[in-house]
C-alpha cells in the first residue's frame, strides 16, 4: 500500500473520530497531566540524591518523598481518566464504524452479494472493526501518551546532559528507517491476514448455515479439513507477520539497549571528572529510561497502527462501494395498475456476463392477469422475477410498469409493491409476529391476526403455547415447511402488494400442506397482478395464461387448456412426463 493510500484512509478515520473530539480532547487534557506527573519525578530524585542525601537532610527526604507520593497519585488519576475517556470514545468511533458499513452493506446491489461470501463480509464487520476498535481506544491513547513522554524526556534530556543527549541521539536515524520499513512490510501483511481469516470466516458461516445439509452427507469431516485448511493459511500468513514484527522488535531492542549502555559509559566518566553529579546521573538514566520505553512502545504500537490501516482498507472497501442500483431516489406511481412489460430484454448474471439469460426477451403481463411461467430449470423464469424487482438491470431493453421504465421509479417504493411466496421463505430468527409484520412494521395486532387467518396460519399458531410470541428459530427452522409457507403469505397478505410473485410456493409441500397452502393463495391472489413460478400443474391450471420458456425464450403461451390440445408442442410434452 502506497503512502498516498495509507494518508488517505488515515484521513477518512479522522471522519469518524471528530464526533468525539470533547471526550478525546478532555482524554488529552488527562495525558498530559500525567505525563508532566511521571517528567517531574526524575527532578524529585535528582534533588534527593544531590541535596537530600549529600546534605544528611531527615526534614528534606520527607518532604520529598511526600512530593512523591503526591506526584504519583496525581499520575494514577490522570492515567485511569485518560484510559476511561480515550477507551469510550473509541468504542463510540468503532460503532459509528460498524453502523456505517452495516448500512453500505445493505444498500449494495444483488449482484454484490452473488459475489461475495458471507463469512468475509461478517469478518469486516467484526474482526477488522474489532481491530480498528482497539487502534482508536486504547492504542492511541497510549501513542499519544508515549510521544508525549518520549518528547518531554528528550527535552529534559537535553536540559540534564547536552553532551549525553548529543552522544545519544546517534542511535535515532537507524531506528526511524528500520520503523519506516518494516511498518510498510507489517500493513501489507495485516491486509493478507484479514483476508485469510476472513475466507475461514466464510468457511465456518458456510458449514454452520447449513449443518442440515452437512449432518445429511455426513460431511462433518470434509468441512473440518474445509475449515482446517483455511486456518492453516490464516497462521501461515501470521507466522509471517509476526516474523517480521519480532525481527523489528528485536533490532530496536538491540539498538536501544546498546545507547543505554553507552550512556551508562559515559555518564559514569563525566561522574568521575566532576562533569556530572550522583543525582543528576540518575534523573538521566530514569529519562533515558523513560524515552527507551516509551519509543520502544511506539515501535510496537507502530506495527499495530499498520495492521489497522490494513483492517481498514478492507472496511472502507465496502463503504465507498457505490451500488449500481441505489435503494432509494426516483418517482413513485399513484394508482398503480400493475401492467408488466418487459421489452427487448438482453441479460447476463453480474458474476456469469460471458452466459446469456435472455437475447431478445418480450412479455407483457396486464394489470390483475395470472401468468404461469414454467419451462425446464435455467430457461430464466425467476430471472424474469428478479428484473420486475429490480434486482438486476437488464444489459439492454427495459423493464416497465404501468408504462414507466424501472430505471425512473423509486427503486424502494417499487419493492413495497411486490409481494413474495418463494419455494423456501426465510423468516427472521424473531417471533411469528414480527415475521408477519416484516413488510409492514406499523400493523396493528388486530391486522396480523386476519393476514394470518387469510393464509390458513391462525390455526396452528394458536396452538403454540406462546402463540404469536413463538420463535421460530434461525431462518424458522421450528417450523414445518407448510408452516413457513402460511406464515410468508400472512406475511405477503399484511404487506398489500399489487404484485404477487409466487415462485415455487407449493412444490415441497406434502398434500395436505398444499391444499391449505392453495386455499391461501387464492385468496392472496385476489385482485392483483400475479406471476406464477412452477413446475407442477396443480399451480398452473387456474392462471390466465401459461408462458412455457426455455434457454432463455418463450417457446408457447395460452391458457392450460390450449396449450394441453397442442400435442405436438413442448408444453404437452411438458406434461406428459410430469404424468
Amino acid at each position: 500500500m502506497k503512502y498516498s493510500e495509507t494518508k488517505k484512509i488515515v484521513s477518512r478515520l479522522l471522519q469518524f473520530v471528530k464526533p468525539e473530539k470533547k471526550l478525546l480532547i478532555w482524554g488529552t487534557l488527562f495525558l498530559g497531566l500525567g505525563s508532566a506527573a511521571s517528567l517531574i519525578f526524575p527532578q524529585m530524585v535528582r534533588i534527593m540524591v544531590d541535596e537530600a542525601v549529600e546534605n544528611k537532610s531527615t526534614e528534606l527526604v520527607n518532604r520529598l518523598g511526600l512530593y512523591m507520593v503526591a506526584i504519583l497519585v496525581v499520575s494514577s488519576i490522570a492515567v485511569a481518566l485518560r484510559y476511561y475517556l480515550f477507551t469510550l470514545a473509541g468504542e463510540r468511533i468503532v460503532r459509528h464504524i460498524r453502523k456505517s458499513l452495516f448500512e453500505r452493506m445493505l444498500a449494495q446491489e444483488i449482484g454484490f452479494f452473488d459475489d461475495q461470501m458471507t463469512g468475509d463480509l461478517l469478518s469486516r464487520l467484526n474482526t477488522d472493526a474489532a481491530l480498528l476498535q482497539n487502534t482508536l481506544s486504547v492504542n492511541i491513547s497510549m501513542a499519544l501518551r508515549n510521544f508525549t513522554a518520549a518528547t518531554g524526556g528528550f527535552i529534559l534530556l537535553f536540559y540534564t546532559s547536552p553532551s549525553l543527549t548529543i552522544a545519544m541521539l546517534a542511535a535515532l536515524p537507524p531506528a526511524a528507517f528500520m520503523a519506516a520499513r518494516f511498518g510498510k512490510k507489517v500493513r501489507s501483511q495485516s491486509q493478507a491476514v484479514q483476508e485469510a481469516l476472513g475466507n475461514s470466516s466464510a468457511v465456518a458461516d458456510e458449514s454452520i448455515s447449513n449443518i442440515r445439509t452437512v449432518r445429511a452427507f455426513a460431511a462433518e469431516t470434509t468441512e473440518h479439513h474445509r475449515f482446517q485448511k483455511a486456518l492453516d493459511t490464516a497462521l501461515e500468513k501470521a507466522r509471517q507477520k509476526i516474523r517480521t514484527i519480532a525481527e523489528f522488535s528485536g533490532t530496536l531492542s538491540v539498538l536501544g539497549l546498546t545507547a543505554i549502555a553507552a550512556i551508562l559509559w559515559y555518564g559514569a566518566h563525566l561522574v568521575i571528572s566532576g562533569e556530572l553529579t550522583m543525582g543528576t546521573l540518575s534523573a538521566y538514566i530514569l529519562y533515558t529510561m523513560t524515552v527507551a520505553v516509551s519509543v520502544a512502545t511506539l515501535g510496537g504500537l507502530w506495527t499495530d497502527f499498520m495492521s489497522a490501516i490494513g483492517a481498514a482498507s478492507r472496511i472502507f472497501q465496502i463503504i465507498d462501494n457505490e451500488p449500481s442500483i441505489k435503494n432509494t431516489g426516483g418517482d413513485t406511481l399513484q394508482n398503480l395498475k400493475g401492467d408488466i412489460d418487459l421489452e427487448n430484454i438482453q441479460f447476463s448474471y453480474p458474476t456469469r456476463p460471458d452466459v446469456e439469460v435472455f437475447k431478445n426477451l418480450n412479455l407483457s403481463i396486464e394489470a390483475g392477469e395470472v401468468v404461469a411461467l414454467v419451462g425446464p430449470s435455467g430457461s430464466g423464469k425467476s430471472t424474469i422475477a428478479a428484473l420486475i424487482q429490480r434486482f438486476y438491470d437488464p444489459t439492454k431493453g427495459k423493464v416497465s410498469l404501468d408504462g414507466r421504465d424501472l430505471h425512473e421509479l423509486d427503486p424502494s417504493w417499487l419493492r413495497g409493491q411486490i409481494g413474495t411466496v418463494s419455494q423456501e421463505p426465510v423468516l427472521m430468527s424473531t417471533s411469528i409476529r414480527e415475521n408477519i409484520a416484516y413488510g409492514n412494521p406499523e400493523a396493528t395486532d388486530e391486522q396480523i391476526r386476519q393476514a394470518a387467518a387469510s393464509a390458513n396460519a391462525l390455526s396452528f399458531i394458536e396452538k403454540f403455547p406462546e402463540s404469536f410470541e413463538t420463535k421460530v428459530g434461525e431462518r424458522g427452522v421450528q417450523l414445518s415447511g407448510g408452516q413457513k409457507q402460511r406464515i410468508a403469505i400472512a406475511r405477503a397478505t399484511l404487506k398489500d402488494p399489487r404484485i404477487l410473485i409466487l415462485d415455487e410456493a407449493t412444490s415441497a409441500l406434502d398434500a395436505e400442506s398444499e391444499h391449505l397452502v392453495q386455499e391461501a393463495l387464492q385468496i392472496l391472489m385476489q385482485g392483483r397482478t400475479v406471476i406464477i413460478i412452477a413446475h407442477r400443474l396443480s399451480t398452473v391450471r387456474e392462471a390466465n395464461r401459461v408462458i412455457l420458456l426455455d434457454q432463455g425464450e418463450i417457446k408457447q403461451q395460452g391458457t392450460h387448456e390450449e396449450l394441453v390440445a397442442d400435442t405436438t408442442g413442448p408444453y404437452y410434452q411438458l406434461v406428459q412426463k410430469q404424468i
